[in-house]
């Protein structure tokens, strides 16, 4: 099974919409257009992902099938994608491995499934994970897992965040906040949920208190929609970087403070990687991937301007106005490009 926050995303991220057009498409774009993506460097780095093993399993596979898998990744070569790093239960690692081999990175999400779970069943997965050679810990800590104690500086965290340095490793990723809109909605009881600046305390006492190693704050930090805050966590930590994941979010968000994005990511070019949030899952169609590859390429590497094809159940729509966000490329310059999409990603994961 999906660790809590891919389930999760599988759910809120998939918006059908009933009797019209794909999800994936419902402005009926030509994703075959693609003279604005410029990019021409190394391989794309996608340093946030879940190809997982998905549906019913065959004899060869019994955890899952790879079929969705083989999709994804040809469409990430389609893209100019090479590595991807993912996140996936330990048992799906080994048959990943075998059929993908270098093209696949992992990073062992670290959690318990109750709250009143022990906390050895952290550390057993913490140890899982090790002996199947991920190169990255990931800590989830949305605010709709604080029922399960999921803080991302619980004391349980803290103690993997030091058994996992001990055992080798240097990069660590974390998601904390989500969404501003989410916080006028699915956490607007504030008293449950704590408000979005909240969600900060714990990753500061992290980042505070292990220096040594390199943190990724997934989906542009939790927090794309306050560059200046980002900035300030920037200048403060030094070992601090963010990923360009969860699509949707970044396009809606992005487009809508693309110089201030931009400024921000020319000022500190070492700092941002490039990530999708893909999620494998059962029946998905090929179309699904090329529209978050194309999508991301787009927002960062072009000034196309239009709307987003993809359904955004987010965006608050104005009586008879467009029913997707607006999508409007940053045209990232090419030597920060080149960072953002593979050179920051191969820095960090080297030790650098």
């Amino acid at each position: 099974m999906l660790p809590f926050a891919a389930r999760y995303n599988e759910s809120m991220s998939t918006a059908t919409t009933a009797a019209g057009p794909p999800e994936h498409n419902i402005t009926g774009i030509d994703f075959g257009q693609r003279g604005h993506l410029r990019y021409a460097g190394p391989p794309l780095l996608d340093i946030h992902s879940h190809v997982t093993l998905t549906g019913p399993g065959d004899s060869a596979h019994p955890a899952g099938s790879l079929a969705q898998a083989e999709t994804m990744l040809d469409v990430a070569t389609e893209f100019h994608v090479g590595r991807i790093y993912t996140m996936c239960p330990p048992e799906h690692i080994a048959p990943l491995r075998e059929r993908f081999g270098a093209r696949l990175g992992f990073n062992g999400s670290i959690l318990k499934h109750r709250l009143d779970s022990p906390d050895d069943e952290a550390y057993q997965l913490l140890d899982h994970f090790l002996a199947a050679g991920i190169e990255i810990v990931k800590f989830w800590a949305a605010p709709r897992g604080r029922d399960r104690g999921l803080f991302v500086d619980a004391p349980w965290r803290v103690e993997a965040a030091q058994r996992a340095i001990a055992a080798g490793v240097r990069v660590f990723m974390v998601h904390v906040g989500d969404p501003d809109a989410w916080f006028r909605t699915v956490y607007a009881d504030r008293a449950k949920f704590g408000t979005k600046a909240d969600q900060y305390t714990g990753l500061i006492r992290l980042l505070t208190t292990f220096p040594e190693v390199n943190w990724i704050g997934a989906h542009m930090g939790g927090d794309v929609e306050h560059p200046d805050y980002l900035e300030a966590l920037l200048e403060r930590f030094p070992h601090l970087c963010f990923d360009t994941s969860a699509t949707k979010w970044q396009v809606r968000e992005v487009s809508s403070r693309t110089d201030a994005i931009r400024s921000l990511m020319c000022r500190y070019p070492n700092r941002f990687l490039f990530g999708t949030d893909l999620v494998t899952r059962p029946g998905l169609p090929r179309e699904h991937y090329i529209s978050r590859y194309w999508c991301q390429r787009t927002l960062w590497e072009s000034h196309w301007t239009g709307r987003s094809p993809i359904a955004d159940p987010d965006f608050l729509a104005e009586a008879g106005g467009p029913t997707t966000p607006p999508l409007h490329g940053i045209d990232l310059p090419a030597e920060v490009l080149e960072l953002v999409y593979h050179g920051n990603a191969e820095r960090l994961l080297a030790g650098r």
